[in-house]
């Protein structure tokens, strides 16, 4: 798939069809999403993989779900085949940047965001993306009790969970509300030069 398809077909989706997904096309999201930027490729993002349906059902309690069935949806959590816990360990950062080649450089204690989540961010923008080109469905939400679930899948406490993805083949879902708003022109997100230009490209 060219990949301004795969930028145009991808979307949250929060219903999938109750059907396994070829661990091999886990393993080529897992390694897309494994080859993000990293801040002083300090490579501090972190997956774990679950599909067994025991866990996957553990997941789903922990993270609300009926809250979201509450709201007329169909089950999410308990049904996507694939769930993807991703996380990120600091310590990571701090590590690399006391390193002799990066000592002179600004670290972690330095730096005005915690770079860090600027990564997950990334992976995830990855996994989504490498996803649909695997002709899969992705969605993604925060994890409601982090805590319970590290220790659910045995997860050291130095890890922080940013949040859950989950991966299968889509069924048809209700739209979000959300989507009602459509996106911002590409004109009113994107300046050239200055932002008080709003000359774009055409």
């Amino acid at each position: 798939m060219e990949f301004q398809q795969v930028v145009a077909r991808r979307r949250m989706v929060r219903r999938y069809r109750d059907a396994p997904v070829d661990p091999a096309a886990v393993t080529r999201i897992l390694h897309a999403a494994a080859r993000g930027p990293s801040a002083g490729f300090a490579q501090g993002v972190r997956f774990v993989v679950v599909t067994d349906a025991g866990t996957r059902a553990a997941i789903a309690q922990l993270c609300d779900e009926s809250r979201h069935l509450a709201q007329g949806f169909d089950a999410w959590l308990s049904v996507a085949p694939v769930h993807v816990v991703i996380g990120v360990r600091s310590d990571d950062y701090r590590d690399r940047y006391a390193e002799p080649d990066k000592r002179r450089s600004r670290g972690p204690d330095g730096w005005q965001l915690p770079w860090w989540w600027v990564d997950a961010g990334a992976a995830l923008a990855l996994l989504l993306l490498a996803a649909v080109d695997e002709g899969l469905a992705a969605g993604f939400l925060n994890v409601a009790r982090p805590d319970a679930v590290r220790r659910l899948l045995a997860m050291p406490p130095d890890i922080t969970i940013v949040g859950l993805a989950t991966l299968g083949q889509p069924a048809p879902d209700r739209r979000s509300g959300s989507l009602a708003r459509g996106r911002r022109p590409v004109q009113e997100v994107v300046r050239y030069e200055r932002w008080s230009d709003h000359q774009h490209a055409t």
